[in-house]
Order: C-alpha cells, then sequence, then structure tokens
C-alpha cells in the first residue's frame, strides 16, 4: 500500500513537472522588469497582454512591440498602487465587494451572468480569481482617493444649480445623451498639445480609436478601449457641450483640456429622450458626477506623485 502511494505521488509530481517544463520550454522565464524588490516575468507579461485583449479585442490587431509595452505599463501601475495600498487595507480581507464587480464587468463585456464570463476567459488562459484580484486593487484605489481627498473636493452648487435650470428651460422636457469614447492624455517634455493631438490621430487612422486609447489614455476607461458610455448632455462642461454638439456621431473632437491634461473624444452615438425632467434628481447627478471627475484628476496627480519614489528597472 506504501508502495503504491508513493509510486503515485511520484506520478503526479512528475505530470507536474513535465507541464512546468513544457511551459517553460515554450516561454523561457527571464526577468524583465524589477518594480522595487518584487520581479515581474515574462510569464507575467503574457499573462498581461491576455488580460488586455480579453478586455479589448482589437489589441490582438497591433503592433507586438506596442502591446509588450502595453502590458509592462499595466502591470507597472497595478503593483505601485498595490505597494500604496498595503499601507492603509488589509486586501485579504476585502473580498467583499468582488460579487459585484464581477457582474459588472459581465455586464460590461456583454455577458449574461458570471458563467459566460468564466468561459470567455478561459480562451485567454485567465482565472476569475486573477480578475477578481484586479478589480479589486482598482476599487480600493478609488476608495483610497475618496477617503485621502473628497475633502479636496470643490463643489459650487449654487452655478450648478443655475446652470441645471439654464439647461432644463431650453431643453422642454427633452433629455440629449451621447455615448462616448475618451482619450485622455498627458504631454511629455517640450510636446505641444497640437503635436500629441497630430500623433494620436495617426493612431486612431492606423489602428483605430480602441487601440489608441489603450496606447495613449491615462484613463482607466482605456482598458475597455476608452468606452464610457451614455452620457446625459446635463451632466457634461460647456466647454465639451459646444465641442460635441457641432460633429457627427463616428466623429471626434478637437484636443480639449482637462485640469492639466488633454481629452479627445469620439461621438459614438446620440439621442433624445422625451421624459419629464427631475430638478433635484438631475442635480443629484451632476453634483456626483462633478465630484468623480474631481476626484479623478486628484488620482491621476497621487499617482504620479508616489510613481516617483518608486525605483523601476526593466531588465
Amino acid at each position: 500500500m506504501k508502495n503504491k502511494l508513493i509510486i503515485t505521488f511520484i506520478y503526479l509530481l512528475s505530470f507536474f513537472y513535465f507541464n512546468l517544463i513544457t511551459a517553460v520550454i515554450g516561454n523561457e522565464v527571464h526577468i524583465v522588469l524589477k518594480i522595487e524588490n518584487e520581479i515581474v516575468t515574462n510569464l507575467d507579461i503574457i499573462k498581461e497582454k491576455n488580460y488586455l485583449i480579453a478586455l479589448n479585442n482589437s489589441l490582438s490587431k497591433i503592433n507586438k512591440n506596442q502591446l509588450e509595452t502595453l502590458a509592462k505599463n499595466s502591470i507597472i501601475k497595478e503593483k505601485i498602487k498595490k505597494k500604496e495600498l498595503i499601507k492603509y487595507y488589509d486586501l485579504e480581507k476585502a473580498s467583499s465587494i468582488m460579487e459585484n464587480l464581477i457582474i459588472d464587468l459581465s455586464k460590461k463585456l456583454n455577458f449574461r451572468n458570471q458563467e459566460e464570463l468564466n468561459k470567455y476567459l478561459l480562451n485567454f488562459n485567465l482565472d476569475i480569481d486573477e480578475i477578481k484580484e484586479k478589480l479589486k486593487i482598482e476599487t480600493l484605489w478609488n476608495q483610497l482617493i475618496y477617503d485621502r481627498f473628497i475633502d479636496q473636493v470643490s463643489i459650487d452648487e449654487k452655478k450648478l444649480r443655475d446652470y441645471l435650470k439654464t439647461e432644463i428651460e431650453y431643453s422642454s422636457n427633452q433629455l440629449y445623451e451621447y455615448h462616448l469614447s475618451e482619450i485622455l492624455f498627458e504631454l511629455n517634455a517640450n510636446e505641444t498639445p497640437e503635436q500629441k493631438y497630430n500623433l494620436i490621430i495617426a493612431n486612431i487612422e492606423e489602428a483605430g480609436f480602441k487601440n489608441a486609447s489603450n496606447i495613449y489614455s491615462i484613463s482607466e476607461s482605456s482598458k475597455f478601449g476608452g468606452e464610457i458610455g451614455w452620457i446625459n448632455k446635463m451632466q457634461l462642461s460647456k466647454s465639451i457641450i459646444k465641442e460635441i454638439e457641432k460633429i457627427k456621431a463616428g466623429k471626434l473632437t478637437r484636443a480639449i483640456q482637462v485640469g492639466n491634461n488633454f481629452m479627445i473624444l469620439r461621438i459614438n452615438d446620440k439621442r433624445k429622450i422625451n421624459k419629464k425632467i427631475n430638478f433635484d434628481e438631475e442635480l443629484k447627478k451632476l453634483i456626483i458626477f462633478e465630484k468623480n471627475k474631481q476626484l479623478n484628476q486628484l488620482s491621476l496627480i497621487y499617482f504620479k506623485k508616489i510613481k516617483q519614489n518608486i525605483f523601476i528597472s526593466e531588465l
């Protein structure tokens, strides 16, 4: 009996080792990055590529070097956020929010349930628990930004009320909505907005808007090709409304300044809805939208600040 157990154990060990060796031979493992004392291997990069393509299938068509760079940057961003989060949260205990996040992701990728999402992820050699970990980091990061900076958010409610009254009077109980995608970009040293805009437009013409968003956008929406979804006109600033009202569906705006950064919007669709507008409800939405906009800006600034103190080496 004992001999049988030993033989079985050796067989299982050999089977595991064979599979491991097969994986390594196919992709010889080597270190690609070091982020502080944490290493990132080429297999981590492959896994991240699969993740990014799962969220935006069109990335499979872009230049291999560009996809490699995207995967590296995505891992760096996630590792830096995780290092910061560990200072404030017990990541192991932060699991109660996971189910809702998976439901939201399933809907975003147009799946009816988690089972369909699981099957889809298997096509990319991805496990649902890995995805949960990534979603957890993003959610806790947003919570950290809220906790640290909500007191710095400044909302002029009177100004929003006056703006909303004017819009409601003008709209005559008709809601105008825009289905939008975005590329939020920052400027490098000695780079002008016009230069960066032209570079991005050239990439859009070559690879499509979704891929250009993955490559150039610093917004979290970039992972989904920049898609924002349907936005009520009343939630948009006057400068954005001015740009999108004069162009047709399927077209792009000029570069719009947003804080220290710039944004290109793609109008995917437009629609008009006839309904009685509830002032208080729309005001609440507008306040939330404005808070989130300011928090997103603060998030970018905070991330850039902590990244400066992280040692990253590419091997």
